[in-house]
Protein backbone atom coordinates (compact mmCIF):
# COMPACT_ATOMS: atom_id res chain seq x y z
CA UNK A 1 0.00 0.00 0.00
CA UNK A 2 1.49 3.45 -1.00
CA UNK A 3 1.40 6.27 1.48
CA UNK A 4 1.84 9.94 0.37
CA UNK A 5 3.45 12.10 3.15
CA UNK A 6 3.54 16.52 3.40
CA UNK A 7 5.43 18.22 5.48
CA UNK A 8 8.54 21.19 4.49
CA UNK A 9 11.81 20.77 5.01
CA UNK A 10 14.66 23.29 5.30
CA UNK A 11 18.57 22.94 6.49
CA UNK A 12 17.74 22.61 10.61
CA UNK A 13 13.96 20.83 10.34
CA UNK A 14 11.54 18.65 8.48
CA UNK A 15 8.53 18.90 9.86
CA UNK A 16 5.77 16.39 8.30
CA UNK A 17 2.09 18.08 8.04
CA UNK A 18 -0.05 15.05 6.51
CA UNK A 19 -0.12 11.61 5.15
CA UNK A 20 -2.35 10.53 2.42
CA UNK A 21 -4.29 7.80 0.85
CA UNK A 22 -4.11 9.33 -2.46
CA UNK A 23 -1.48 11.12 -3.99
CA UNK A 24 -4.48 13.71 -5.33
CA UNK A 25 -5.14 13.90 -1.65
CA UNK A 26 -1.45 14.65 -1.31
CA UNK A 27 -1.30 17.52 -3.58
CA UNK A 28 -4.31 19.33 -2.01
CA UNK A 29 -2.70 19.94 1.03
CA UNK A 30 0.89 20.31 -0.62
CA UNK A 31 -0.88 22.98 -2.21
CA UNK A 32 -2.37 25.00 0.74
CA UNK A 33 1.19 24.13 2.73
CA UNK A 34 2.82 26.32 -0.17
CA UNK A 35 0.25 29.22 -0.39
CA UNK A 36 0.43 29.56 3.08
CA UNK A 37 3.94 30.02 3.46
CA UNK A 38 4.24 31.85 0.24
CA UNK A 39 1.89 34.15 2.38
CA UNK A 40 4.22 34.52 4.57
CA UNK A 41 7.18 34.93 2.89
CA UNK A 42 5.29 37.94 1.05
CA UNK A 43 4.05 39.41 4.74
CA UNK A 44 7.73 39.06 5.34
CA UNK A 45 8.61 41.04 2.30
CA UNK A 46 6.66 43.66 3.23
CA UNK A 47 8.01 44.01 6.51
CA UNK A 48 11.69 43.65 5.83
CA UNK A 49 13.99 46.19 3.85
CA UNK A 50 17.29 44.24 4.18
CA UNK A 51 16.72 40.80 3.47
CA UNK A 52 14.09 41.83 0.52
CA UNK A 53 16.14 40.23 -2.17
CA UNK A 54 16.50 37.03 -0.20
CA UNK A 55 12.29 37.36 0.00
CA UNK A 56 11.91 37.63 -3.70
CA UNK A 57 13.44 34.14 -4.41
CA UNK A 58 11.47 32.82 -2.02
CA UNK A 59 8.35 33.86 -3.11
CA UNK A 60 9.58 32.81 -7.11
CA UNK A 61 9.83 29.62 -5.64
CA UNK A 62 7.21 28.77 -3.76
CA UNK A 63 5.07 30.32 -6.76
CA UNK A 64 6.51 27.12 -8.50
CA UNK A 65 2.91 24.80 -8.54
CA UNK A 66 4.77 21.26 -9.40
CA UNK A 67 6.34 19.69 -5.99
CA UNK A 68 8.40 17.78 -8.21
CA UNK A 69 9.94 20.85 -9.44
CA UNK A 70 9.83 22.85 -6.95
CA UNK A 71 13.58 24.08 -4.94
CA UNK A 72 13.52 26.62 -2.32
CA UNK A 73 16.73 25.53 -0.72
CA UNK A 74 18.02 26.59 1.90
CA UNK A 75 14.84 27.80 3.08
CA UNK A 76 11.61 25.94 3.76
CA UNK A 77 10.43 23.80 1.10
CA UNK A 78 7.46 21.74 0.59
CA UNK A 79 7.51 18.26 -0.28
CA UNK A 80 5.62 15.39 -1.14
CA UNK A 81 7.28 11.92 -1.00
CA UNK A 82 5.77 8.88 -1.59
CA UNK A 83 5.90 5.84 0.80
CA UNK A 84 5.11 1.86 0.57
CA UNK A 85 3.75 0.22 4.04
CA UNK A 86 3.41 -3.24 4.21
CA UNK A 87 0.35 -4.48 5.78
Amino acid sequence: MKVYVVGNAGPEHNTIHSIHKTQMGALKAWNKLRLELLTEAKSALKGNKEDREMYQRIIKNLSCKDPKKMSNYPHETPYIREYIVEE
